[in-house]
């Protein structure tokens, strides 16, 4: 009985700091992260006093996004302990592509809900697959840089059932709509797609579509001129599924 306690009280203390929040597609790390790069962690250092995060020197191996940094700080703690399930510990020799936003002290942060990608012998398609879409939307920060949170909610999902079926070459698409203030669509383009036929369906499909917005808790109202990253991507046949299409990054 008394290690049922023990168990019921470890389960409810673990359950009291989760880590409570979703892996955000690509286009919307993107869109919200100041720095992104292939990096390897060199070195690492131990938590300042009343710290919750730790530094970490690391080599840039390719840059997606921002300025080139010698340092990043993780949100964490150095010994690999857990002060909370958000904790996380990135060991001296790892390679991954990192996702981290400034904060008021000028530090560049990544912690568990930034969406890193570590680069190892794990699903070599998926990490070649990000690191291709990266490559896509590089260089072009300045205009792709948002706090804005977007969420569909009109049929974007049964529109792209419409193409369940079809033959690509290529396993995604990228798309930016721009926004008046009242998130009436202004226009959408091409930033990289499959082929003119696909794309000019899709890009009806986005200029039809319907979304919501949060701006720091302002609802649905967001400056003139917002853009939105809208990635389509590419699921090929399995053996019991048919190919499809689908705007999220499975």
């Amino acid at each position: 009985m008394k290690l049922i306690v023990q168990a019921i009280i470890l389960f409810l203390s673990i359950g009291a700091f989760a880590c409570d929040c979703d892996e955000p597609g690509i286009t919307e790390k993107y869109q919200h992260s100041d720095f992104i790069a292939d990096v390897t962690i060199l070195k690492i250092y131990p938590n300042a006093k009343n710290e919750s995060g730790y530094k970490a020197d690391i080599q840039v191996n390719k840059l997606y996004k921002g300025e080139q940094l010698k340092t990043i700080y993780v949100d964490g703690r150095s010994d690999g302990g857990i002060g909370t399930l958000c904790d996380i510990y990135i060991p001296t020799g790892t390679r991954l592509i990192i996702y981290a936003n400034k904060n008021k002290y000028g530090n560049y942060l990544t912690g568990m809900c930034s969406g890193n990608l570590y680069l190892d012998n794990k699903n070599k398609k998926r990490q070649l697959k990000e690191d291709e879409i990266l490559d896509a939307l590089k260089g072009n920060e300045n205009s792709w840089s948002s706090t804005i949170y977007y969420r569909e909610k009109g049929n974007l999902y049964n529109e792209l059932g419409k193409f369940k079926g079809i033959e690509l070459e290529k396993s995604f698409a990228i798309y930016e709509i721009t926004f008046a203030p009242d998130l009436t669509i202004k226009g959408v383009k091409e930033i990289s797609g499959f082929n003119n036929t696909v794309d000019k369906e899709l890009l009806q499909i986005l200029k039809n579509s319907k979304w919501s917005s949060n701006n720091y808790g302002l609802q649905d109202e967001v400056p003139d001129n917002s853009k939105l990253l809208v990635g389509i991507f590419y699921y090929p046949a399995d053996k019991t599924n048919k190919s499809f299409l689908n705007h999220y990054y499975l």
